[in-house]
């Protein structure tokens, strides 16, 4: 059995090592999440850059249209994640850092194992 744990944020270079490993082994992803990365608060106008490309917008985040664009593009790219783990046949378990996460570590595994036997 192994476990993969990441934020699988950025680009999807681990779909085939996943694919690889998950041929021969039982794998899990556990995917880390911090809601801070996934809804910008409303703090006036940010510089984002992109760490892949360096390139940099201007966004201003009292727009209730843009952080609304945000979430909605960062829960598609979190869905699309775990369609494409579901596809690989890899159990895929969301833990997030402002939520008892042993609680839903325990339960995955418990759940894990029921569908196993």
């Amino acid at each position: 059995m192994v476990f993969v744990v990441s934020d699988f944020l950025g680009p999807r270079d681990w779909r085939d090592p996943l694919l690889r490993l998950a041929s021969r082994h039982e794998v899990s992803a556990l995917e880390i999440r911090d809601r801070r990365e996934h809804a910008l608060p409303d703090v006036g106008h940010l510089w984002l850059v992109d760490p892949e490309t360096g390139r940099r917008i201007q966004v201003d985040t009292r727009r209730r249209k843009t952080r609304e664009a945000f979430a909605a593009a960062a829960d598609a790219d979190r869905a699309d994640v775990a369609r494409e783990l579901t596809s690989l046949g890899v159990a895929h378990c969301t833990l997030s850092t402002d939520e008892d996460w042993l609680r839903s570590l325990g339960s995955f595994l418990t759940h894990e194992r029921r569908r196993r036997r």
